[in-house]
């Protein structure tokens, strides 16, 4: 599904109707040492979002992901060390292990017995990573554009690789060349992967539908974050640990996104009982190019789980 890329006011009075549409919530815990920034809508079973990177923030998931606030609370929070939340930037500091603990630290905040999960690329290596050792914590289990196998980096590299255009090539290396990029220019980081992400869409025009306004915590910390936790996970594949997953699961994956859709069939061959549903014409960013796939899927799924 396309659509026309209009103001965050539109979507929302569109998903949830302008006369009680809920509020924004957002504001600070402290969990495990550090600051974990976070911001919530809508209200009823929560689900729990986890972003994408390593090294990125929640911003990319607005206003997209406030279509499932129409039945849901949902709750999203910076990962520590980039967008608003703090924390010191080492290996301690950074492990999948520490990741994980914020996540069940997220949840006993908001004092939920059992969650909704939800991952997105990297979130969702992330979520997997917790539902193996929190099994107990989940209510449902929601992979979106994701993998579990580091073998997949290098295919779904070779496949951007082959769908990026060489004038956007030429385009990344002058902007990465540029002063203002090596000097961490907001405005050029911007640019950079504005250019970076065009062939992760199916229409590579929607990429101008990402918010990629980084903080500045995120442009400073966003490729130590991505090494520290990588080093952490090196060489991982879950295939064989996650036939141990029993709580409800869907896998969302788009036909066109640069990770072949073979591994999200793969991930639902893994998982007993999950539900696999291949987005048309849809890449990476799944919510932005078919956002009505998105929401409908994961509202249908979560109706059946109760």
């Amino acid at each position: 599904m396309k659509h026309l890329l209009l103001p965050v006011a539109f979507f929302l009075c569109v998903a949830l109707s302008c006369n009680n549409a809920p509020s924004i919530e957002e504001g600070t815990l402290e969990i495990n040492g550090t600051s974990l920034f976070y911001k919530t809508m809508g209200s009823g079973d929560p689900i729990v979002v986890l972003h994408g990177g390593p090294g990125f923030d929640h911003r990319q998931f607005l206003p997209y992901i406030w279509e499932l606030a129409s039945r849901h609370k949902v709750i999203l929070y910076d990962q520590r060390g980039t967008g608003m939340s703090s924390g010191p930037v080492d290996a301690d500091s950074i492990s999948i292990d520490t990741f994980i603990a914020d996540i069940e630290g997220i949840r006993e905040a908001f004092g939920i017995k059992k969650m909704n999960l939800l991952g997105h690329s990297w979130g969702g290596i992330l979520a997997m990573h917790y539902s193996l050792r929190h099994q107990d914590k989940l209510k449902s289990l929601i992979l979106v554009s994701t993998a579990a196998s580091e073998d997949s980096f290098a295919v779904m590299r070779a496949t951007y690789e082959a769908n990026r255009l060489p004038e956007d090539a030429e385009l990344l290396q002058e902007i990465y060349s540029s002063d203002e990029y090596q000097n961490q220019s907001p405005q050029a980081i911007e640019r950079f992967w504005r250019v970076f992400f065009k062939p992760y869409f199916a229409d590579q025009s929607l990429v101008s539908g990402l918010d990629l306004h980084f903080t500045e915590n995120t442009i400073k910390n966003g490729n130590a974050v991505a090494g520290y936790l990588f080093e952490s996970i090196a060489g991982f594949d879950l295939h064989e640990e996650l036939n141990a997953i029993r709580c409800p699961t869907l896998v969302l994956h788009g036909d066109s996104d640069p990770m072949p859709a073979e591994y999200a069939e793969r991930l639902h061959q893994s998982i007993e009982g999950s539900e696999l549903v291949i987005a048309e014409s849809s890449g990476h960013w799944l919510f932005v190019d078919a956002t009505e796939t998105f929401r409908s899927s994961i509202l249908d799924f979560l109706a059946k789980v109760g």
